[in-house]
């Protein structure tokens, strides 16, 4: 037990969630940012935020913990290791980047919606408004990006500006991630207020799935896409 503790806190957490997707309900119950930041140890992870090393490798190596609070969209990651690029590619952008499209519009009339009612007696809705807007206006702006230049080019066979495209995308996706990070911070894990409304409801609803499906869709990036290419 002692070695393969010590083998998985060497690993990196996006190694881990890519080899494991029924451990990521772990990193997320402890906050642990897979994803953007998917390069770092789980050893550097546990550092940085004060997470008890034996506690967390004790949940990640119990089968049963692990499972708990997974979704059908984390199990398919796994399956997304054995996909060739052009699929792995193509669902990317058919099923996470049309959701996006779809839902951040949409989410961006309710944020706006609920901090100009809300306000007032909740603040934070302000902060959580303004940063919304900065991540929205730069996810759709990676997203073109992304379908014009790089994962057209990766199913082209084009090389020469691969490793600068994903340098930039990666780039993208650590911005990103620290605003969603913050917005999870501002709102205690999208916890609705006893005075919310219906529209404030719905409005963390959104933020909440948008947040959640821009982890798994990094995630297929960063940690699988990227390393197969």
């Amino acid at each position: 037990m002692e070695n393969n503790g010590n083998a998985l806190l060497l690993k990196s957490v996006g190694e881990i969630a890519s080899e494991n997707p029924e451990k990521i309900g772990v990193f997320k119950k402890y906050g642990v940012d897979f994803c953007c930041g998917g390069s770092k140890t789980l050893k550097d992870v546990c550092e940085e935020s004060g997470i008890d090393q034996l506690l967390i490798v004790d949940e990640l190596n119990n089968p049963l913990t692990a499972a708990a609070g997974n979704d059908d969209n984390y199990s398919l990651s796994k399956k997304a290791n054995d996909w060739n690029v052009d699929f792995l590619i193509d669902y990317i952008v058919n099923i996470h980047h049309t959701f996006l499209r779809v839902h951040i519009p949409e989410a961006e009339g309710y944020v706006e919606k609920i901090a100009n009612v809300h306000g007032n007696k909740h603040p934070e809705l302000l902060k959580i408004r303004e940063l919304f807007t900065k991540m929205s206006q730069a996810m759709i702006l990676h997203l073109d990006k992304e379908e014009e230049g790089l994962l057209t080019d990766i199913k082209a066979g084009k090389t020469e500006n691969i490793k600068k495209e994903i340098e930039d995308a990666l780039y993208y996706h650590e911005y990103v991630g620290h605003i969603l990070k913050e917005m999870l911070f501002l709102s205690s894990d999208y916890s609705v207020p006893q005075d919310a409304c219906a529209s404030y409801k719905h409005a963390y609803e959104l933020l909440k799935n948008i947040s959640d499906d821009i982890m798994i869709h990094v995630h297929m990036e960063n940690n699988i896409l990227f390393k197969k290419i």
